[in-house]
């Protein structure tokens, strides 16, 4: 549409009596405003279709004057123009107002200034009703270049024999071009609505068109997918559709939109062509080609058969060397089991020697015995740990102590050449974790940075007081135990894959591959995780996260039951079985010392007897018996009295077995002291009296 800026710009003055127009236009044009005077409302009605800015026009003027033209002109203004009308009306003294100024409000745009009208509010309300026809003209060029991008769009997909489509997630409205109809078999004057486009897609590619959507509606990359699309008439066809998903400001997907395209012709020249190829390979083959064929042939079935015969080979290595780990975990369990029983009869009596004595010097020697026998608890600990049969016994635990108790051991596990730094802050709160379990992740680590630096370098272990804001971890303040090395580091490709369970780098013989994916086991179970982070070349840093729990007092556990006085005599008919003549007759004085009624069985069978027969508030049972195991004989038990009382007293259990019979809180581990056996059974019939 072509523009003239001079007439566009222009005032149209209407002022016919006296000198108003001459004073008008020499107030205007004083400012650089474009004046022009209309004599008549017939002239002013026609340079309004020429083309104006505004109009400023007095109230006398338009007396008589026949509006209907006015209305017409003003009606087929197009969506952007709204002309503005400045209106000077007399002073009305009293009088009602004039009716023509209420009929000209309800046709035009009008902004009215009552007379007298000083030069700068005459100047002021002409420029402000030239500025916002300026506004409308910006709009009309901004309309305009849309038309413009719409039909060169349009000319652009039509040339393209393309379609458009656009679809709202939310409702699953579908907006398509007529174009985009006719690719699908249906006529332009059709309503086509999503569900009707899932309907026309082939069964064959339904799922896949579904597939490509949901991926798409992550992704802001563009989508391309082909299929094949039933007409009406039954008729297949291939169309491509290609788009891009449309995200709002906070990355949710809103909306698609993009093209389709009737690719049959194409799919169909494709397949000629592929005919044709297979035509001419055939028509080509040759004897010699065929013997080739079949020499290739041979050649890959004998490179299969030396595959699957390495394949035979290592799965047999790692069958072995499986087999190998499960029989060595076995034997570590019942060693452990063995060395548990000895522990408990000597920690037990030992307990009873310090208690009943008063004998200072012989409260020493029991002490020195009892710190030997704890030291003995956490080897078998380790060794059950190491066999897969205990689970983690998460308490608030000083990490400072933990890690300044073992470091020696890691000082002689590193060897001479290797610089260990330990750097612990005072105050530090109490984890939840497993002490031992945590030890054996460090010394894990400790062995691994040691193994990474061949000829010597720095071991630095360290530990803070970190707050978790990642959203990986549940929110809240963690012990964070990093242990630092100057080794070789890991190269980007396999640092994902180094918590995996016997993913290791070392040569054959040297790992197992457990020692990674053990940290990070004891670190998840206890309610956090581990991270590695490392660089080829400039080292490797591990961080065991361990949630903060309040700290209990800092003495030991078994100093603080020791200080306590002994229970005063309790009541209680108790049944024990545990099949060591000496840990079973252990635990029956403790509890007859204790006030309870004891009777014992030395297996399963026998108790099971004596349970059927008697009537008994409490059994304590071991794991690992001969004929019946612990597990087996409570949900014995369990079938005959559903609500008793049970305790298993066992350094050894399969803990899955255990947990589908029993509480786990209910379960007493060996060694254990008088004081831990009083409460176990103390909470136990308090338990069963709550009930």
């Amino acid at each position: 549409m072509p523009v003239n800026l001079p007439l566009e710009e222009r005032i149209l003055v209407l002022a016919p009596h006296g000198r108003d127009a001459e004073v008008i236009e020499q107030t205007l044009g004083s400012q650089g405003l474009n004046c022009a005077v209309c004599p008549d409302y017939s002239v002013l009605l026609r340079e309004l279709a020429t083309g104006a800015g505004a109009a400023l026009i007095t109230e006398e003027a338009l007396a008589n004057a026949d509006f209907s033209q006015l209305h017409r002109w003003v009606e087929q203004q197009e969506s952007w123009s709204d002309f503005p009308f400045v209106i000077l009306s007399a002073r009305q003294h009293g009088q009602e107002r004039n009716p023509v100024l209420d009929v000209l409000e309800r046709l035009v745009n009008m902004i009215l200034l009552e007379r007298p009208v000083n030069a700068e509010t005459l100047l002021r309300a002409s420029v402000s009703a030239l500025r916002a026809r300026r506004r409308q003209y910006l709009s009309r060029s901004h309309l305009h270049e849309r038309a413009r991008s719409e039909e060169h769009l349009r000319l652009a997909l039509h040339a393209g024999h393309l379609g458009s489509w656009s679809l709202e997630l939310d409702t699953l409205i579908l907006i398509v071009s007529e174009t985009c109809k006719v690719h699908f078999g249906i006529s332009p004057d059709s309503e086509f609505t999503y569900d009707d486009l899932l309907s026309a897609i082939h069964a064959e590619d339904r799922q896949r068109h579904l597939d490509v959507i949901e991926a798409a509606m992550l992704s802001r990359d563009d989508f391309s997918i082909e299929y094949q699309v039933v007409w009406p008439d039954k008729s297949v066809h291939w169309v491509q559709i290609r788009g891009r998903t449309v995200h709002d400001r906070s990355g949710v997907p809103v909306r698609m939109a993009g093209v389709s395209l009737d690719i049959s012709d194409r799919r169909e020249a494709e397949n000629r062509l592929l005919e044709s190829q297979s035509a001419l390979q055939q028509f080509n083959e040759t004897l010699e080609l065929r013997i080739e064929e079949r020499t290739s042939e041979l050649a890959q079935a004998n490179d299969r058969l030396m595959k699957e015969m390495a394949e035979r080979e290592r799965t047999q290595i790692a069958l072995v060397q499986a087999q190998k780990m499960e029989a060595i975990g076995r034997l570590t369990g019942g060693i452990a089991h063995d060395f548990n029983n000895l522990l408990n009869v000597i920690i037990g009596n030992v307990d009873l020697i310090e208690r009943l004595s008063s004998d200072e010097r012989i409260k020493r020697m029991a002490g020195s015995a009892r710190n030997a026998t704890k030291r003995g608890a956490k080897l078998t600990g380790q060794l059950l740990a190491f066999s897969r049969n205990q689970t983690l016994d998460l308490k608030p635990v000083d990490i400072e102590a933990v890690i300044e108790g073992m470091k020696d051991l890691i000082a002689v596990s590193v060897g001479s050449g290797i610089n260990v730094a330990i750097d612990i802050p005072t105050s530090l709160p109490r984890a939840v974790a497993d002490a031992n379990q945590i030890e054996m992740a460090i010394l894990n680590l400790a062995i691994n940075a040691r193994d990474a630096m061949p000829d010597g370098g720095n071991l630095r272990i360290e530990v803070r007081q970190r707050h978790a804001r990642d959203g990986v971890l549940k929110a809240g303040t963690y012990v964070v135990i990093a242990v630092k090395d100057t080794g070789s580091g890991i190269s980007p490709d396999i640092i994902s894959k180094v918590f995996d369970p016997f993913f290791t780098t070392k040569a054959v013989g040297k790992g197992t591959g457990l020692g990674l994916s053990q940290v990070y086991g004891i670190a998840d179970q206890s309610g956090g995780l581990a991270r590695i982070d490392s660089t080829l070349g400039n080292g490797t840093t591990v961080e065991v996260w361990l949630p903060v729990l309040s700290a209990m007092p800092l003495r030991e556990h078994y100093q603080e039951m020791l200080d306590q006085p002994l229970e005063p005599k309790e009541s209680g008919h108790i049944l024990v079985i545990e099949d060591d003549d000496q840990v079973r007759q252990f635990i029956v004085e403790c509890l007859e010392i204790l006030g309870y009624t004891v009777e014992q069985a030395e297996n399963g069978w026998f108790g099971l007897e004596k349970l059927h027969a008697g009537n008994f508030d409490l059994l304590i049972v071991d794991f690992l018996m001969p004929g019946m195991n612990g597990a087996e004989v409570i949900a014995a038990a369990r079938e005959r009295n559903p609500h008793l009382p049970i305790i298993m007293a066992t350094g050894y259990a399969d803990m899955q077995a255990v947990g589908k019979v029993i509480d786990l809180d209910a379960v007493l581990r060996k060694p254990f002291q008088i004081s831990d056996l009083a409460s176990s059974v103390k909470r136990a019939l308090r338990a069963d009296i709550v009930r």
